[in-house]
């Protein structure tokens, strides 16, 4: 082997291992009896190769210590005890486990024993694939392992196993097949018949009878003595029967008895002869009939079920079973180890069924009493299969036990009730986790609003949730067809929702069903935009069987996105608009009738205008804005509200006539500030407006006065502010704007269409 750092395992093997493969070699095996791997005999390298290269369930102990090594199929055995239990010595493991197996090990260690088998010894197993384990039964050897490096040429112990579950499954088989053949040979009524002449010594048989004893039934119907039938009775039976016959012909009446015949061929079948001795007058036998079943296929289900009750037994022990033993009359009760410590009892302690009753839950209490009762009572059958909850007796630890039992009675009264119990807490646990698991998933397909749906392909039957069925329109107490279902599809989207179905269930293809479908209810006619998600499970053979998956609504959804198309193609329209109007501005602002500076300041003014009613038409996504909050923002900007007075109700401008309606209050705003009411102190601006009355489209009136500002004397000529409202407002809304410089302030009329 290669050279390896003191203490790590090198590669034993040029196969893998699986996970124990990776542990052994990991593994710090110079703090175990073994100690370093470099330092191992070519033997134990060897064993660790075999046993870690098999997927067969398999361990090694080596050494006096009997280190525990083994693979990735053995490590299921082990419970809970995996993977601590590598490189444990024998003496680490529980008290029971070394007294059932330490005179076994050290007898193969001695070279003493060739080795030892236990048949149908149960474990726990997981196979590739498998999500859990399941319990298995196997036959398990114990072998020596060769090392010619010790005393006995022996350095460990092999343990092999070979899996037997379906042996052992069918142990109910045979127990059914016991009681049909019996029930089979009553009715038959018999199978083979003889008739003695005892005076003549003649026996006459049928054909069965006489090749069962291997004769010619040409002779036999003619009638052959008796001795002629002997040889082939087997010679351990041949003088019972004798004894048998000749009793009965010194008193007559009936006989009957099992033996064993001999065949020609050598092969031994078992019968049941079943007869009567007949006497004369004097009471001397005259003759001998009756008839003979051919019981060797019974006898062999027979040692069959003795053999298989031995494995069970072996089972119970092996599966950690323990075992009680209750008197009803004197209220005694025996546990055996297990059971104690299942219980959690000292074994010195006497327990009776006070004590047992004692460590029932509360809760459960009075079931187990109900169901003890039960089967004590000579009516019922007997029978206890129960599952209930304990509190330990030496911890307070609740554990969940379940118990098998069978009471026997006498005189109709119960004497003995018996049984085994086991330790089913894990198993309890992973249920209620499973049962946790299943109520979260439902929480959170109620919460989503998921419709759930399956359809078996094998029986053509289609479920629905009751939420899928709302999405349909379709009653709860009304079946659901594949034809109904496409029935409520959008004709549109008909043949795409097929074409999906098919990706999906052709197995050559197997795609996801991930498809969007327009759906019309059935009783209310609405449409809805559906989205349904599903998966196709297909048989070994590659057929389809069965397609499961959920569907949600998603009307709402399309919806937003049809109304998102529609304001991107708004934002389009209106970002080109702004850009003209932008272009527009900086024409103006730019025209070289004022400086640069004054130029600039126009223009960042104008644009900081169209923003602002940018922003709060984006709030508003881009629908409409509210008049008021126009005016407001503007006043906010321009002094603050103790220097406007806002008057008039609520009107919601369309976004084109919020935007104008924005450009020109700037504009008035700004020419206020330079040169108006704004330009001092005292200055004052009432912003008042109404609906128009009007027989056709809703127009809107708005007057900007200002008040308490300098003297005003009208402009010698217009300017682009005064131009962008008269001009810009008759345009852009279809309606018109005038400006009056009056002495006591700049007053603007303006009447403009509302859902411009």
């Amino acid at each position: 082997m290669a050279e390896t750092t003191p203490g790590v395992a090198p590669a034993l093997t040029k196969i893998d291992g699986g996970e124990m493969g990776r542990r052994v070699r990991a593994f710090d095996w110079s703090t175990t009896p073994l100690g370093a791997v470099d330092g191992w005999s070519p033997s134990l390298r060897m064993a660790v190769d075999m046993i870690l290269a098999t997927t067969f369930p398999m361990a090694l102990r080596w050494g006096p210590d009997l280190c525990l090594i083994y693979n990735d199929a053995y490590a299921p055995a082990l419970h809970d005890r995996h993977p601590g239990a590598l490189g444990m010595p024998f003496t680490q493991h529980s008290a029971d486990f070394q007294a059932s197996l330490r005179s076994l090990h050290e007898d193969i260690l001695a070279g003493a024993s060739g080795g030892y088998a236990f048949q149908r010894l149960p474990l726990r197993v997981k196979r590739d694939g498998d999500t859990e384990t399941r319990l298995g039964y196997f036959t398990v050897n114990y072998s020596p392992a060769p090392d010619a490096s010790t005393a006995t040429g022996v350095g460990g112990v092999l343990v092999a196993a070979v899996e037997i579950t379906q042996a052992v499954q069918t142990e109910r088989v045979l127990r059914d097949t016991e009681q049909r053949y019996r029930l089979a040979i009553e009715a038959a009524g018999g199978v083979g018949t003889w008739d003695w002449d005892i005076k003549a010594n003649k026996v006459y048989a049928d054909l069965f009878y006489t090749t069962l004893h291997s004769l010619s039934p040409d002779f036999a119907e003619v009638g052959l003595p008796v001795q002629s039938f002997a040889p082939a009775v087997h010679e351990e039976d041949r003088d019972r029967i004798r004894d048998i016959a000749r009793a009965a012909m010194k008193t007559g009446g009936d006989f009957s008895d099992e033996y064993r015949v001999v065949q020609a061929d050598g092969s031994i079948r078992w019968v049941h002869a079943r007869g009567s001795c007949y006497l004369d007058a004097d009471g001397a036998p005259q003759r001998n009939a009756g008839v003979v079943l051919d019981i060797t296929e019974r006898k062999a289900v027979e040692a069959a079920l003795r053999a298989a009750q031995a494995d069970l037994e072996l089972s119970a022990d092996a599966a950690r079973m323990g075992r009680w033993d209750h008197n009803p009359e004197t209220g005694a009760r025996f546990w055996d180890a297990r059971a104690r410590a299942i219980f959690g009892i000292d074994d010195s302690v006497e327990s009776g069924q006070e004590d047992f009753e004692r460590l029932i839950h509360p809760v459960d209490a009075v079931k187990v009493r109900a169901a003890i009762q039960a089967a004590m009572d000579p009516s019922g059958d007997g029978k206890i299969n129960l599952e209930y909850r304990i509190r330990r007796a030496d911890d307070g630890a609740p554990r969940w036990i379940e118990t098998f039992g069978r009471a026997y009675f006498e005189a109709g009264a119960c004497t003995r009730f018996v049984g085994v119990i086991s330790d089913i807490t894990e198993r309890k646990t992973a249920e209620a986790q499973v049962l946790r698991q299943q109520e979260t998933l439902r929480l959170a397909v109620e919460a989503a609003d998921v419709g759930v749906w399956e359809f078996d392909l094998e029986t053509d039957v289609l479920s629905w949730s009751d939420r899928c069925r709302a999405m349909f329109g379709v009653p709860s107490d009304e079946p659901v067809t594949l034809d109904g279902f496409y029935a409520r599809l959008h004709p549109e989207d008909l043949e795409a929702t097929c074409a999906a179905l098919s990706r999906t269930l052709d197995p050559e293809i197997r795609d996801d069903y991930a498809h969007e479908f327009r759906a019309i209810g059935r009783d209310d006619g609405v449409e809805r935009w559906i989205a349904a998600k599903g998966e196709a499970f297909f048989s070994p053979e590659g057929k389809a069987t069965r397609l499961l998956g959920a569907t949600l609504d998603i009307t709402e959804r399309k919806r937003a996105e049809t109304h998102l198309r529609l304001l991107v193609n708004e934002l389009n329209h209106r970002v080109k608009n702004s850009l003209a109007t932008i272009q527009a501005i900086a024409a103006q602002s730019f025209n070289g009738t004022h400086s640069l500076p004054q130029a600039r300041e126009a223009f960042s003014n104008r644009i900081v205008a169209l923003a602002e009613a940018h922003d709060l038409l984006t709030r508003e996504n881009w629908e409409s804005a509210e008049l008021h909050e126009l005016a407001s923002n503007l006043a906010l900007l321009h002094g603050g509200a103790a220097r406007f007075s806002l008057i008039g109700p609520s009107v919601r401008l369309s976004p084109r006539a919020a935007l104008s309606l924005s450009m020109a209050l700037h504009e008035l705003a700004t020419n206020a500030v330079k040169y108006g009411a704004l330009s001092v102190p005292e200055g004052r601006v009432t912003i008042a407006w109404d609906m128009a009355p009007s027989d056709g489209a809703e127009r809107l009136d708005l007057t900007w006065t200002e008040t308490g500002g300098p003297p005003v004397t009208p402009p010698s000529r217009r300017g682009f502010g005064s131009r962008l409202i008269e001009r810009g407002l008759a345009a852009e809304l279809s309606g018109e704007a005038v400006i009056r410089f009056e002495p006591q302030g700049v007053v603007c009329q303006i009447r403009a269409l509302l859902d411009a």
